[in-house]
């Protein structure tokens, strides 16, 4: 039978319908209220978290690394309850926490609007107008805090099974329906989506081990585990959290093997200001993922003095510092700019994608950006992304291609402007196109050379070299260069069509 996950909003019904369909089909029933008890046991603030997350974007970063924890102490308290037996979990979005799993039905419940108003107006003692404007607050709270753990919508209802309107059925018989649905063929449990269950309950331990040891509890790690193999990875200026982990994960349950790797490479980002979402940074993404690389974000701004970023940031007096509420402060309000928001998004993103370098600003020359690349991180690759925002166009395009020449100039590695990135990863008509010319032309080139072997070979060491000796060395001067740059095209393209450097 299915782990079934019913999502609602508060005071809509889902709860009292998860509660009787897990009566009905006799499932034991957990809760997100339950998950966060145990978040909160291990240490996880859930409640600041929240709060944090929507009134204090300037942390995004450190509340990253706080929601990936959360969300390893939700995967395994859900996967070692589905574990005892069948389960009807009731939240707002557990469904997400599951991706690849066969055996989940996901069930989105919403309510009808009066309904959840008198409940509403019952259960918090307001009047209907405040009870209301309630809903309305807790709605955009909860939507945002999807978007912020999952990174989706929790409205898109593709990312549902069933769809249950409560507007014109009853709770009962919704209950009914869902029991017959559960027992579909299509939802029930095979081989293979136990042992991916498995898989999710080894990493989301292992994680939680890392997260909870204070000399792995800031690192950037990536965990992964195939046929209980659990691989860590981590960052290349992380280095010195590599010997901790098999001494950390020693005894970790059902895993067979432990392997530590670092990343291979590194690669350096530099822009004016960073957006979260867009092409650039999938692109970004996928070669990471390809390279087994770390991103590093360079924000560069240069036409702010460099005293302006010299600044502390401030904070309210009477707060605790940093790290006393596991890296989340009381509920002061700060004021952030929507450019360190942006920055901070981008960085969590990376975070979340188990990629992330780090990141930081610099301002000033072009001299200043490049005392600030760290020698000691060797490095693949730089991207010049859009900088010199407050230019024109013309004068912006040329003072990039100014600086990116200047970088490529100073710095022991490829520098590439952003824009070209795409075309570098892309294997499209122009690649298809190019990949068949210059395979025409390498077998064209072959077929001649074999066919007129016998000239070839008199031009090399026959009577036409003693007679112009010169034209042995012109023919080699041709041909070599030909065909190495004929078979490297294709190569090349080969390789790019393959996803292989």
């Amino acid at each position: 039978m299915p782990i079934i996950f019913v999502c609602s909003v508060p005071f809509g019904g889902g709860e009292r319908l998860a509660k009787g369909l897990a009566a009905k089909l006799g499932y034991a029933y957990l809760s997100r209220e339950d998950v966060v008890a145990r978040s909160n046991e291990c240490g996880i603030p859930v409640g600041k978290l929240e709060v944090a997350m929507i009134k204090k974007p300037a942390a995004r970063e450190r509340l990253a690394r706080l929601k990936e924890r959360y969300l390893a102490v939700a995967t395994a308290t859900i996967c070692e309850k589905a574990a005892e037996g069948d389960l009807v979990y009731y939240g707002r979005a557990g469904h997400l926490l599951l991706p690849g799993i066969g055996h989940v039905l996901r069930v989105r419940v919403i309510p009808e609007y009066s309904q959840r108003l008198d409940t509403a107006v019952q259960r918090t003692k307001l009047n209907r107008e405040r009870a209301a404007a309630f809903l309305d607050e807790i709605d955009a709270d909860i939507r945002t805090w999807v978007q912020f753990v999952h990174g989706v919508q929790m409205d898109d209802l593709q990312k549902y099974d069933f769809v249950v309107n409560l507007e014109h059925m009853s709770i009962e018989n919704a209950a009914a329906a869902l029991c017959g649905i559960a027992d579909l063929p299509d939802f029930r449990p095979t081989p293979a989506s136990r042992r991916a269950m498995d898989e999710r309950l080894l990493q989301a331990r292992a994680r939680i081990k890392l997260a909870l040891d204070p000399r792995t509890a800031d690192a950037d790690l990536t965990v992964r585990s195939n046929e209980g193999v659990v691989t860590i990875t981590y960052m290349p200026n992380q280095a010195s959290v590599a010997p901790v982990i098999p001494e950390i994960l020693c005894a970790l349950p059902e895993c067979r093997e432990l392997r530590c790797t670092v990343a291979s490479t590194n690669v350096l980002w530099i822009q004016e200001e960073f957006q979260p979402g867009g092409a650039l940074l999938a692109q970004v993404n996928e070669l990471a993922r390809r390279w087994g690389a770390a991103v590093e974000l360079l924000r560069y701004r240069p036409d702010e003095p460099e005293a302006a970023l010299a600044a502390p940031v401030p904070q309210a007096a009477g707060t605790a510092p940093r790290g006393a509420d596991g890296g989340i402060e009381d509920d002061v309000v700060e004021t952030v700019a929507d450019a360190d928001r942006a920055f901070g998004q981008m960085l969590d993103t990376l975070v979340h994608a188990g990629c992330s370098g780090g990141g930081h600003t610099v301002a000033g020359s072009r001299e200043r950006l490049l005392a600030a690349v760290n020698p000691t991180i060797s490095y693949s690759l730089v991207l010049v992304g859009d900088v010199f925002l407050g230019k024109a166009a013309a004068a912006r395009t040329r003072m990039t291609r100014e600086l990116t020449r200047f970088l490529a100039d100073h710095l022991p590695v490829p520098v590439l402007p952003a824009a070209e990135l795409g075309a570098k990863l892309r294997f499209g008509p122009a690649q298809v196109v190019r990949l068949a010319a210059t395979a025409v032309l390498t077998a064209a080139l072959y077929a001649v050379v074999f066919t007129h072997q016998e000239v070839f070979l008199n031009v090399l060491g026959g009577p036409l070299h003693d007679a112009h000796p010169w034209g042995a060395v012109a023919l080699v001067a041709v041909l070599a260069p030909l065909a190495a740059a004929l078979n490297a095209g294709v190569t090349s393209s080969l390789l790019r069509l393959l996803k292989l450097e």
